[in-house]
């Protein structure tokens, strides 16, 4: 019995096949499940750490250079905050065997009408004898050319306002016509467009009206009614911008029925009305609204003196900073394509209405034409100042220098851009001959669109109103 006891408390010999042995399965098997278990949680935390940072990485506190004193903000101004993707990148072109949606006749209608009205075209009429043939230079027969093209565009839109003067003096005729045929000539199409759009329609549609009219296609009551709509709309931005196109109206002996004239941002449509002038939607405010429309901002003189706090370089030529071309105000030497509808060429106004909104904000801006993803939609101007506390103001940093934009009496159609939650624009700096400047970038902007940009937490904080964007993902409701 007792040599049993003992023999059973010995050791027992170790296992030499450890196929065999289950306790050595066993450990290794924990041991497995061990190491697997530390993998996947190194796994996670690298995850974790990567999602946090994204793609910086974080670099020693020493060599981390000191960040220069920033003076405190102001209540209730809009912080700059640039998108840290940058500029949003121009809308690829679609593969060609790619099926896609094409723009109807309709939509190319009323789109050309809208960058007719906002072209460089002038209606002014420049008689030129018959063609030199001593004529050799490029120069001289370049603007030749041009004056033709003038003088082509010029007699298109008149007979277009004749052909459709002429259907009006035969109403009657034209109803018998109507009745008794189903389909529509090619000039009572005209007549169904002055109808509804008015003379000015006709004057700037341009070669649209010709293939519009030619297939007549759309020709129903909802294509009708949104013409329609859009008729004093046209009316503001043409006798604003053009204010010579109705001395044509003066070959059929019409005169238009209105008088909209000044800058066509001081006007302010709406789409069940008439247009109003804008400080009427002001007078809720004390004292009168005045507000000045410029191309520049203005540098306060008692804030900065004569000097601008944006200036980055005084180097000339200068370059861009993004693609690094020239960059000069005068077309035939600029070489940088950035922006080239906002800079190097600026006889180009933006195709953008003051709107009256519907659900209680006042005043915005809504896209006449559509601005394509990273086109510029406009300049933030106003008067460079500091110090101001207590109202809306665009704050700025060039170096150790801060400065405020101010648009309370003079700036442009961007004071008027509403906020949003769900922005299809976004603030941006650019540099342009030597000066930061805060620009709106679109998003993409379908035409007819609300402009909308996001003004920023800052610009919420201590703030006694609540967001009225209406987006799913509004922040500050």
């Amino acid at each position: 019995m007792v040599q049993d006891t003992a023999s059973a408390s010995l050791p027992s010999p170790p296992c030499t096949d450890r196929s065999e042995c289950p306790t050595s399965a066993a450990h290794g098997q924990r041991k497995s499940q061990t190491v697997e278990s530390d993998d996947e949680e190194r796994a996670i935390r690298l995850m974790k750490r990567r999602k946090i940072v994204g793609g910086l990485r974080l670099t020693k506190a020493a060599a981390s250079q000191p960040e220069p004193p920033r003076a405190a903000s102001p209540q209730g101004a809009r912080r700059l905050h640039p998108d840290v993707k940058g500029i949003p990148q121009r809308k690829r072109n679609q593969d060609a065997g790619i099926p896609a949606l094409r723009p109807s006749s309709w939509d190319k209608l009323v789109q050309g009408i809208w960058e007719q009205i906002h072209g460089p075209f002038e209606f002014i009429y420049e008689p030129f004898d018959t063609m030199n043939t001593a004529i050799d230079t490029f120069r001289d027969v370049s603007s030749l050319c041009l004056r033709v093209i003038k003088a082509s565009r010029f007699c298109r839109s008149l007979e277009a306002i004749v052909q459709a003067h002429w259907v009006e003096c035969f109403d009657a005729r034209v109803e018998a016509v109507l009745q008794r045929e189903a389909a529509t000539s090619r000039t009572q199409a005209r007549k169904l467009i002055l109808d509804a759009g008015g003379w000015v329609t006709l004057a700037f549609a341009g070669a649209g009206l010709y293939r519009f009219c030619k297939y007549r296609i759309g020709f129903d009551q909802r294509s009708m009614s949104q013409l329609r709509r859009l008729r004093k709309r046209f009316e503001v931005a043409a006798g604003t911008l053009h204010p010579e196109w109705h001395k044509l109206l003066s070959v059929i002996g019409v005169s238009p029925d209105y008088d909209y004239h000044g800058h066509p941002h001081d006007w302010v449509v709406q789409d069940d009305g008439d247009p109003i002038p804008l400080a009427a939607t002001y007078q809720h405010q004390p004292g009168p609204f005045i507000y000045g429309q410029i191309t520049e901002s203005i540098i306060d003189q008692d804030a900065w003196g004569g000097t601008d706090p944006r200036r980055i370089s005084q180097r000339s030529p200068y370059t861009c900073a993004v693609c690094g071309c020239i960059q000069s105000d005068d077309p035939s030497t600029n070489q940088c394509t950035c922006f080239p509808d906002l800079y190097g060429d600026k006889t180009r106004p933006r195709a953008v209405q003051v709107f009256r909104t519907k659900d209680g904000r006042n005043n915005g801006v809504v896209a006449c034409c559509p601005f394509e993803r990273g086109a510029a939609v406009g300049e933030f101007i106003g008067l460079i100042t500091s110090g101001l506390s207590g109202i809306d103001v665009m704050e700025g940093r060039v170096g150790d220098r801060s400065y405020q934009i101010w648009q309370g009496r003079e700036g442009n159609f961007t004071r008027f851009i509403n906020h949003s939650c769900a922005p299809n624009c976004q603030f941006q700096k650019f540099a342009w001959l030597g000066v930061e400047r805060v620009i709106l970038v679109s998003r993409g902007i379908e035409a007819e669109r609300e402009i909308t940009v996001d003004y920023g937490d800052k610009y919420w904080e201590k703030l006694e109103k609540r967001c009225m964007c209406g987006s799913s993902c509004c922040r500050f409701m």
